[in-house]
């Protein structure tokens, strides 16, 4: 994919898609627990600093050392701060080339158009220099926004995973979209 084995940076008029380091532990922390990301994704904050180490190596840096997916950390351009982040997961290199995608933003920049932009540069990046032919994501399904969102992005519902997750105490269905190469090009 990248052939210098360097993480791409990938720019917007408005953001700046980084490499997430160990050194982003803190904004990790902090991030994934602000109670609308848990709410959002689905998933627990980590306990401690040690799990969201744990979580960061695991979810983020590990993704691209094995040549599984990327995640981008989003900052505004000019500033070095996170405030969200985005990414490929379960890269398919062969035949079906397909890949899942997760995103999430930090609440006080809801609104502003901040992960629409983000993610059209990020799914641009998934059929032109991953060659993918299908980007697939599944999202909780009381999270209408998110549902909107890809939707807007010409995301099509494929249908639920009845109690796929189970979080706070109760099972979750999660709804499943795609976005297909021809799709992306005939907009």
């Amino acid at each position: 994919m990248e052939e210098d084995g360097k993480f791409p940076v990938l720019e917007t008029q408005r953001l700046v898609m980084r490499e997430i380091t160990l050194d982003d532990l803190d904004w990790y922390l902090a991030h994934f627990s602000i109670p609308e990301i848990v709410e959002g994704t689905a998933y627990p904050a980590p306990k401690d600093r040690e799990t969201a180490r744990k979580e960061l190596d695991r979810y983020i840096l590990n993704l691209f050392r094995e040549k599984k997916g990327f995640r981008w950390g989003i900052t505004e351009r000019g500033s070095s701060k996170l405030i969200g982040s985005c990414g490929f997961y379960k890269w398919v290199k062969e035949e079906a080339r397909s890949a899942e995608i997760g995103y999430d933003l930090n609440p006080a920049y809801w609104g502003k158009g901040i992960m629409t932009e983000s993610l059209e540069t990020m799914i641009r990046f998934g059929f032109e220099r991953m060659s993918l032919n299908r980007i697939q994501v599944l999202i909780p399904s009381h999270n209408g926004p998110s549902m909107r969102l890809v939707q807007r992005l010409r995301f099509k519902e494929e249908g639920v995973l009845r109690d796929r997750s189970y979080f706070q105490g109760r099972y979750v269905d999660d709804v499943c979209f795609s976005l297909l190469r021809r799709e992306w090009s005939s907009r």
